[in-house]
């Protein structure tokens, strides 16, 4: 008799990669349990089947109190979803989801527990990354940044394959700036793909020459691309996985402009030679690598001696710096020496050939080869009453500082956004889970990380404001506010992080103090934040203390102290003098050991010097440090709070049910490139509209495709995107809509910070503007507005 076949049901579960189980309850004993079992766990079928409790084994010991729990729970929630690891035959850890219901009869009866498991391994590095609370991580992510996605040479990363081919996998902004070759274009191509036989074998044959010395290479070289033909100097990092290189990692920087520079420099040199020996001015050739140098006759004659002017030891120009100069003259050369300036001046005395002193101002230009490292350093000499040069030189320095000025700021403006990107996926997941059954534990968890994420973003937000305060553009905003509710939950946001390393954080408010002042809430919690925050990532025991005391009171005006005290490392007196500059820190070592970006202090000291005070510290090294200021407010007797931006971005979550909406049911078309941004989009739509019809684009190419197709009812548009950006979408898609009576909504998503960006977006056609990190109340307030009966 021949067997009959296997019923569909049971066809789909055999072919399921899910685990479907049936059990009894509350014995939890397998009634049925589907063949993938065995390919999650490597025991065979009956091992669960005929051993009571089995499964319970395969429970990783720290994550059985996650199940218990749960199954605890059943006969009140009648469902659960949950995540935990499990530990396979082979001593595998896997990261799974359960999620399960008990099954009743009419009467209300348990008749079974039925679920499904799925292995979700593929999360267990992303799930760890965002639990962890470590400053390194964090750390990480920011260098990676900076390095790649913000780094102003041109990155690449290369796969080398197992046929010994090279394929391209990765660049940043900043090559296909250069290049003018975007990353859609290049990734997966080799050099041969890219630049033919003829260009492409040499790139090919230094990747080679990377894998064959087995450590960084550099050498110049010169491709034509899109963006035109310039010179490079490339230096290619063989990266080694389990024993074998399988990546190359590349860094070109342009160097055409130095390659002119340096010709202009010979020529110039050659042509003026004869010029620069008749002239007053004297002029110099230091050999950095050598340390001698060559003088003009000129100088020699006014300030050498009887030997050649050739091949001169460089201490012997120390020699005639005056005894006053010498010191910080030597401090001065080093630093420049340490840094990457290329053109500067200084002014100091030297003695003449007869015994007398001189004012000397120096001029100087620093020369590199090819590889970036320094080999000469040239320049003149001239006497300080020549007017005309001194102003020509002040006018060069005043266009120096203007570029650097829109380059940090440009620098600012990317950083905000490539981080407000992946926060817009943290804040937003995490606002969506506080809308679930969650026990208290899990909320209180999840509140931590959303007011962290939050602080963060507000952090990211106010870096911004260093661009304004160089610029003079900074304007405060004195409103009145709950002084001791602002310190008390500005201190609270730091309480975790102290825990995480054991120092204790106190806060001590005299009672003296008046409740309500006016001031700028949010520029003083970025100050407290900035120093606090210093104050406990430099402290590994003892304790971090805030205090807030008043000073005096005349009638309404009151000067009050706000200070943060630390028993961590201190700070040396040789160092304190650079403590405020841009882009530094106390001693190179710790920007190694601790991170930071240097920002910090020059931002609070400026925003402090912009509130009418300075910021002052008393420090001893291996001690501790204080950091103190004190502030002149108005006290404000009524006692009332304004309203006021500071208040309506709030760092508590909405953790209120979301109600469904089922009357909206439109098509909706989403327009990002994002897939963490996309997935984010689409959960928070399909929590309250459950029935939309959602459609989505990768680019603002795909977008105009897919509206040709169909004419949606709403558009959600990305504005920065490979192929076609937003702005330009949406006025491709206004000029479709020119024969049409109906307007297609179309609102705007950015993790730009400038308001330039809103202007922009509703310049070029859209309706409505949305910021990343995305508010679930601001998101279905936009919707239903433009969504509304009225509107469809």
């Amino acid at each position: 008799m021949q067997t009959p076949p296997p019923s569909l049901e049971m066809q789909i579960l055999s072919a399921m990669e899910e685990v479907v189980f049936s059990a009894s309850f509350p014995e939890l004993e397998i009634i049925y349990v589907s063949p993938s079992v065995e390919t999650l766990s490597g025991y065979p079928i009956e091992f669960f089947k005929h051993e009571l409790g089995a499964w319970r084994k395969m429970i990783h010991t720290e994550d059985i109190h996650i199940v218990e729990h749960a199954l605890s729970s059943l006969n009140e929630t009648n469902k659960f979803r949950i995540r935990y690891r499990i530990q396979t035959k082979d001593n595998q850890i896997k990261l799974v989801q359960s999620q399960g219901r008990l099954i009743r009869d009419e009467s209300g009866k348990i008749l079974r527990f039925d679920g499904v498991v799925t292995d979700i391994s593929e999360l267990l590095s992303v799930q760890d990354f965002i639990k962890s609370e470590s400053t390194e991580i964090k750390q990480l992510l920011l260098e990676n940044n900076i390095l790649f996605n913000g780094s102003q040479d041109s990155m690449f990363l290369v796969e080398v394959m197992e046929n010994g081919d090279f394929v391209i996998r990765r660049v940043n902004t900043a090559y296909e700036k250069a290049t003018g070759v975007i990353q859609s274009a290049i990734q997966g191509k080799t050099p041969i793909d890219l630049l033919g036989e003829i260009l492409g074998s040499p790139v090919i044959r230094n990747y080679r020459n990377a894998i064959r010395e087995k450590h960084t290479i550099s050498y110049e070289e010169s491709i034509p691309m899109p963006a035109g033909t310039k010179i490079w100097t490339t230096a290619l990092t063989p990266i080694e996985v389990d024993g074998k290189i399988k990546f190359i990692v590349g860094s070109s920087k342009d160097i055409t402009e130095q390659k002119r520079a340096e010709n202009a420099l010979k020529e110039s040199n050659e042509r003026y030679a004869l010029i620069l020996e008749v002239s007053s001015d004297g002029w110099f050739d230091w050999d950095l690598v050598n340390n001698t140098v060559i003088y003009s006759r000129r100088w020699w004659l006014e300030f050498g001696n009887d030997e050649k002017s050739d091949n001169v030891p460089i201490s012997f120009w120390k020699s005639l710096i005056h005894p006053d100069d010498s010191e910080w003259v030597s401090e001065f050369l080093e630093n420049i020496l340490s840094s990457q300036r290329e053109t500067f001046e200084f002014s100091f005395q030297m003695k003449k050939r007869k015994g007398n002193y001189a004012h000397v101002v120096s001029r100087c230009y620093i020369q590199r080869d090819a590889s970036g490292n320094k080999i000469r350093m040239v320049g003149s000499n001239s006497d300080l009453t020549e007017v005309k040069k001194i102003e020509h030189t002040l006018r060069k320095a005043k266009e120096m500082a203007e570029a650097a000025n829109l380059a940090k700021g440009n620098f600012l403006a990317n950083m905000s956004h490539e981080i407000r990107t992946p926060l817009n996926g943290i804040i937003g997941f995490t606002e969506l889970l506080l809308h679930a059954s969650l026990s208290d534990e899990q909320k209180e968890y999840l509140r931590s990380i959303y007011i962290s994420g939050k602080s963060l973003l507000s952090l990211v937000n106010q870096i911004l404001d260093f661009s304004k305060i160089d610029s003079g553009k900074m304007e405060l905003e004195l409103i009145s506010t709950d002084l001791i509710d602002l310190v008390q939950s500005t201190v609270d946001l730091f309480q975790i992080s102290a825990a995480s390393q054991a120092i204790p954080l106190k806060l001590k408010l005299d009672p003296g103090l008046p409740r309500f002042v006016f001031l700028d809430p949010l520029r003083v919690r970025q100050v407290l934040s900035n120093l606090i925050g210093n104050a406990i990532k430099f402290t590994h025991e003892g304790k971090v203390e805030v205090s807030v005391k008043p000073i005096k009171q005349t009638g309404e005006m009151i000067d009050i102290e706000f200070s943060v005290s630390d028993t961590g490392i201190g700070i040396d007196i040789s160092s304190q003098t650079k403590l405020f500059d841009s882009f530094s820190q106390a001693d190179t070592s710790i920007t190694r050991k601790y991170g930071g970006s240097g920002l910090g202090l020059t931002i609070t000291s400026e925003l402090i010097h912009k509130m009418d005070s300075l910021l002052r510290f008393e420090s001893e090294l291996g001690k501790g440090s204080t950091f103190y200021f004190v502030l002149s407010l108005h006290v404000n007797s009524s006692g009332s709070v304004s309203s006021n931006l500071f208040e309506e971005k709030q760092t508590i979550p909405d953790e209120s049910a979301i109600i469904e909406n089922n009357q909206i049911q439109n098509d909706i078309l989403i327009v990002e490139d994002n897939d963490l941004n996309k997935r984010l989009l689409s959960k928070m739509l399909l929590k309250r509209y459950p029935n939309i019809q959602m459609r989505y684009a990768a680019d603002g190419a795909d977008a105009i495709n897919q509206f040709k197709q169909k004419v949606p009812d709403l558009i959600f548009m990305d504005l920065q995107m490979p192929v076609m950006d937003g702005y330009t979408a949406t006025m491709e898609i206004r000029n479709l809509e020119k024969d049409t009576k109906k307007k297609t909504p179309i609102i705007a998503l950015t993790a730009g910070a400038f308001f330039s960006v809103k202007d922009t977006a509703m310049e070029s056609g859209m309706d409505d503007f949305l910021t990343k990190p995305l508010s679930s109340a601001d998101l279905y307030k936009t919707v239903e507005k433009w969504l509304s009966s009225s509107r469809v």
